[in-house]
């Protein structure tokens, strides 16, 4: 299929890199002129491969999970040795008629799965560069035998491609014999923001750029004004030449000390990617030469690691931009993760019923725009409009707020430039007159929780026996009745947030002030005291008896215990033995009790479409396993910790003063008595989480039987406005409304890490590292110790096993990773503090923890050995992977 075909080839036919290179030349693009091998072309040397011992072995290692690299190696020497048959010679020589006999070719794979806009299987093949007509073949077999290297086959089964059918196609173009070259971006990879193209140059061939073996020239160039930002002089240690017979060379340090681009070079590259944007209607990034002063376009591939955002949220070009804050990084949510419309629609459901000054602001985009709204739903998140905020409190004194639980989003807020982003017109429920009327209705509405506050500051003991016992006992008993699947999807969620509210309002958070002042209190009283007497007041946190996720973790330990290692390494078989009640029955009497107290609580528990403990046994018994044979027992700790406690009380009552120490004894009795307070209504939310899930999935049910949604589990990219919809109007077309929502959520699975400030172009604010050592990461210490370990880089808690001596990093966790914890001899995260799950259950574990270190999951790599300084909030990288 020739580049200049007047009709565009099937992608399943030539890939990704072949289906653009064809689309660009017929969209008039500067491109090189070439021909792609089709899939079809490779049949023959496809069935000829798959008929080999080769072939079998790493079929067969792939089966049993083994080591697949001797296996692959083979199979790609066999590959090294085909020959073209009588078609494929044919047609290839009715291809190069097209070309002088002298010419040379780039080769390079293009694989239908390859470059794609969620798959780039960057690395993974082969190019040839410098290719005469007589070395094409040799070429030509490369390209395809990479097809079977270790790499791919891992890449694909990472993103679920089938690995036993192999497919290949291969592009072939004219060798452009480039004076400079190199890649372009349509958006910022640094800071993800739009309207900012950035373009990295070398002399010769583009390799040395693309294979990063250079430091190269880089420039950053403003897409809208067409004005060149930035640019730094790369060292550009090397270059890559094409040789006069054929092939490449590499000649050292050429004319380092000038830029290979000048600046009307660097707007032409910039004017070439806005046309291939337009084209592709996404953000891309290209291969482009210059040759005898002509620009060429080699290759272009969406970019699939940027942060889209909903297109309501995006602002024009040009047009003053506003600045978002993504809600889903707060304490109590911290889900790195694209969330279901469902899960949306429920928490701004009890987000709404929680806060009264939410009641009569708009929270949905449906009903506002992002620009003027000052909480909404949009592109798989909640947001709140700091542009609108920035009307009624300073980005400094937002950042006040933030400095104890965010040190990265202080840091973002101290940093913005307020007049950039303050919104041109305030939403009216900002307004001075607005805030005042609602203040005397918000706080008649809240009278019950300020009153009950006042009544837990008079006696915190009084109060916690005498209301929060007995009442928070009912409260449990009715949060475990069973779900009443005759009520309605809407009415069941405000009946149980009316119930939550009352418990929180008037039982739970009234504790929190004596809870937290006592502990502020005890932070007082040692201010001025010497460091030891401080490490002492810190032993005071720990030991917390009564926390649900600690107790969570005791439980999943005791029941690894009970078993042998060897059970867990067939979970498939250890889940069909636990459902046929084919295990000791310690077990499977843990196992019930389990269930019942921790049944609604899974990884990643606050989105609604991901399922629990309860319902999927194997998610449980995948978590139990990493505690198998561990010689950590967070039980012991727990003891330990609360003797360690007792003990550092003691001493630091010896230590203070007279009036210091009346003042500790009271402070530590309220801190003692409430310490399990503060997780007790994110438990509750999860626990009414779960019955929206069960209540949801029954509705999802019925609409499959009545023909109008594929699967159950559809329910979750509908919100409860459309469930209501879909079940008061039988036309209303349920599959429509999942189908526009898909593409989005697509992209959405794509970003590693979302960030907790983007503006409406895209732009993610970035805290700038302190200056020193490179190998020196400084965050913010949320549990004291030092440990060393090498590196596992976690995106979700069931990514990869946490073996002992590892250090976990993720960008933040909540209860469902607490078993990971257990082997950790440390802990990195981007976001958390010391009051979130992180930071409680790292100290109760004794594991040094440090958080507030922005990209820090993109930074490390498994492997690294790093030394984590909990108490001082350090990471250094002792040596790379």
């Amino acid at each position: 299929y020739p580049f200049n075909a007047s009709k565009l080839p099937e992608l399943s036919q030539v890939g990704g890199k072949g289906f653009s290179l064809t689309r660009m030349t017929q969209a008039g693009l500067p491109v090189p002129p070439g021909f792609n091998l089709a899939v079809a072309f490779f049949v023959p040397w496809i069935e000829i491969l798959q008929a080999t011992p080769e072939w079998e072995a790493v079929q067969s290692a792939i089966l049993d999970e083994k080591d697949i690299h001797p296996s692959t190696t083979a199979l790609k020497a066999v590959c090294a040795e085909m020959v073209w048959t009588d078609t494929q010679e044919a047609q290839l020589a009715e291809a190069l008629r097209a070309f002088p006999a002298d010419s040379f070719f780039a080769v390079r794979s293009s694989s239908p799965e390859e470059d794609l806009a969620g798959a780039s299987f960057a690395g993974g093949y082969e190019t040839f560069l410098g290719v005469t007509q007589a070395t094409l073949l040799d070429a030509v077999r490369g390209c395809c035998a990479s097809a079977f290297d270790e790499r791919v086959f891992v890449y694909k089964q990472q993103q679920g491609f089938a690995v036993e059918q192999p497919r290949i196609a291969v592009v072939v173009q004219q060798q452009i014999a480039s004076d400079v070259a190199g890649v372009g971006f349509t958006l910022n990879p640094i800071n993800n923001d739009y309207d900012e193209a950035v373009i990295d140059a070398n002399w010769g061939l583009g390799e040395s750029v693309v294979s990063g073996m250079v430091t190269s020239d880089n420039f950053v160039v403003n897409r809208v004004s067409k004005t060149i930002i930035e640019k730094t002089l790369g060292s550009k240690e090397a270059a890559v030449w094409l040789m006069p017979d054929g092939g490449i060379e590499e000649k050292m340090g050429e004319k380092t000390d000038e830029f290979c681009l000048t600046d009307a070079q660097a707007l032409a590259i910039t004017d070439l990617l806005n046309r291939i944007e337009g084209l592709y209607q996404q953000p891309t990034d290209i291969e482009w030469a210059f040759a005898g002063g002509k620009l060429y376009m080699l290759q272009a591939r969406p970019i699939t690691t940027h942060v889209p955002l909903a297109p309501e949220m995006i602002t024009e070009p040009g047009e003053r931009r506003t600045l978002y804050l993504d809600y889903a990084t707060k304490d109590g949510l911290t889900i790195n993760a694209p969330i279901s419309p469902l899960t949306l629609s429920w928490m701004f459901t009890w987000m709404d019923a929680f806060v009264p000054m939410f009641g009569s602001m708009e929270i949905s985009a449906g009903q506002g725009s992002p620009q003027e709204s000052i909480l909404f739903v949009a592109g798989g998140r909640p947001y709140a409009n700091l542009s609108q905020l920035f009307h009624v409190m300073s980005p400094e004194k937002l950042a006040d707020a933030e400095e104890t639980l965010d040190m990265i989003l202080a840091a973002i807020l101290r940093n913005i430039d307020e007049e950039e982003y303050l919104a041109p017109e305030k939403n009216e429920r900002l307004s001075t007159k607005r805030l005042l009327t609602k203040g005397p209705r918000s706080l008649w509405q809240a009278r019950r929780y300020y009153v009950k506050t006042a009544q837990a500051v008079a006696n915190a003991d009084r109060f916690y026996h005498n209301q929060y016992e007995p009442k928070l006992e009912v409260f449990d008993r009715e949060m475990r009745e069973p779900v009443d699947y005759s009520r309605p999807l809407d009415e069941i969620v405000r009946s149980y947030t009316d119930k939550l509210k009352t418990f929180v309002a008037e039982i739970s958070y009234p504790l929190l002030m004596p809870s937290m002042y006592s502990s502020t209190q005890i932070n007082k009283l040692v201010a001025d005291e010497p460091d030891d007497v401080k490490a002492l007041a810190d032993k005071l946190t720990m030991g917390a008896e009564g926390n649900e996720t600690i107790e969570m973790g005791i439980a999943m330990y005791r029941m690894a215990q009970m078993l042998p290692v060897a059970d867990f390494a067939d979970l498939d078989q250890l889940v069909t033995r636990l459902k046929q009640g084919q295990l000791p029955a310690n077990f499977l009497d843990a196992w019930a009790q389990f269930v019942e107290l921790y049944g609604f609580r899974a990884p990643t528990e606050m989105e609604l479409a991901n399922a629990r403990y309860g319902e999927d046994p194997h998610i449980a018994l995948e978590q139990i396993s990493y505690m198998a044979g561990s010689a950590y027992n967070p039980e012991e700790s727990l003891q330990k910790n609360i003797a360690e406690r007792e003990q550092a009380y003691e001493q630091l009552l010896a230590a203070l003063d007279d009036k210091k120490r009346k003042k500790l004894q009271k402070s530590y009795e309220i801190m003692s008595l409430t310490g399990n307070v503060r997780d007790a209504p994110k438990y509750y939310l999860v626990m009414i989480g779960q019955k929206t899930r069960q209540r949801a999935l029954y509705d999802g049910e019925q609409f499959v039987t009545q023909g109008r949604l594929d699967k159950a589990e559809d329910i979750f990219y509908l919100t409860m406005d459309e469930i209501k919809q879909g079940n008061a109007d039988p036309n209303f077309d349920l599959r429509q409304v999942v189908a526009d929502k898909l593409p989005f959520y697509a992209k959405l699975q794509q970003v590693t890490s979302f960030p907790s400030v983007i503006d409406s172009r895209g732009r993610i604010p970035q805290v700038k590292p302190p200056e020193g050592d490179p190998n020196t990461l400084v965050g913010f210490g949320i549990s004291r110790g030092v440990g060393t370990g090498r590196v596992k880089v976690l995106r979700s808690p069931r990514e990869k096993p946490i073996e002992k001596g590892d250090v976990l990093v993720a960008y933040t966790t909540d209860p469902g990773w607490t078993p990971l914890f257990v082997n950790a001899e440390a802990i990195i995260l981007e976001v958390g503090s010391m009051l979130q799950h992180e930071g409680v259950i790292a100290r109760e574990y004794g594991k040094p923890c440090v958080s507030s270190i922005q990209g820090i999951t993109n930074t490390l790599q498994d492997g690294q050995l790093v030394e984590v300084d909990g108490t001082n909030g350090i990471v250094k990288i002792v040596e790379p992977a």
